[in-house]
């Protein structure tokens, strides 16, 4: 086996973590522990944001074209972006039991995104990206009232079938390298968040959190215009 395949591989192993930080978190949610319940999801966003950049600079998708790195992805992304945050809504008291109906909404409209070709472009996804992990976050954390909770939830969810052009992180060239810098250091706030999640400084946290979602907004509502201007939507 030569040197390609097997980085290739390797990358295939590292999306493939996902997988047993889902089943660790699974455990969790079902042992009730918040906080071994957050920290690997938040481990696997770390892991989903970077195994893309390491299957394009090892040419992975041609050294292995059998094996679709993508569907794996995908597959790891439902259950850690939608299904077990969806579930810990229900789980963590987020939403009442009178309500929890509303917990399917994000799997339904999430299932609907991630079957669409369109989903996601070179520079862009394509419709609200299922950020439901963050979205449990916010409501768990800020103990947002259950209408306040149902009302984003349901919003959030007929957003992902509107076709606004979301930033892509990691491939938007408009301001790229802002995004990036604020995506860290909002990254390594929420791994704070997530390790200690029930403290009292974790809400102050939280609340100042929030410049990076308005700006991750407002980046992506410009960004959208440009492409509809520019005639690539």
């Amino acid at each position: 086996m030569n040197k390609n395949k097997m980085a290739a591989i390797g990358v295939h192993l590292y999306t493939g973590v996902g997988i047993i930080l889902a089943f660790a978190a699974a455990i969790a949610l079902r042992n009730h522990n918040i906080q071994f319940f957050l920290i690997p999801l938040w481990l696997a966003v770390i892991v989903d944001a970077t195994d893309g950049t390491l299957a394009r600079y090892f040419d992975v998708g041609h050294v292995l074209p059998a094996f679709k790195g993508n569907r794996l992805d995908d597959l790891i992304d439902y259950l850690t972006y939608v299904f077990l945050p969806a579930m810990a809504m229900i789980e963590f008291d987020v939403l009442p039991s009178s309500v929890m109906w509303v917990a399917v909404l994000p799997m339904i409209a999430s299932a609907y995104g991630f079957s669409q070709e369109i989903a996601k472009t070179d520079e862009s996804y394509v419709g609200f990206p299922s950020y439901w992990n963050i979205v449990f976050v916010y409501l768990y954390v800020l103990d947002v009232s259950p209408t306040w909770s149902v009302i984003i939830l349901i919003a959030l969810s007929l957003l992902v079938f509107v076709p606004i052009r979301y930033i892509y992180p990691s491939r938007t060239p408009w301001m790229k390298r802002p995004t990036l810098v604020l995506s860290c250091l909002f990254g390594l706030l929420m791994g704070i968040v997530c390790l200690f999640p029930d403290s009292d400084w974790a809400i102050k946290s939280t609340r100042i959190s929030l410049i990076y979602p308005a700006y991750y907004v407002i980046v992506s509502l410009l960004h959208h215009r440009r492409v509809m201007q520019s005639g690539k939507g």
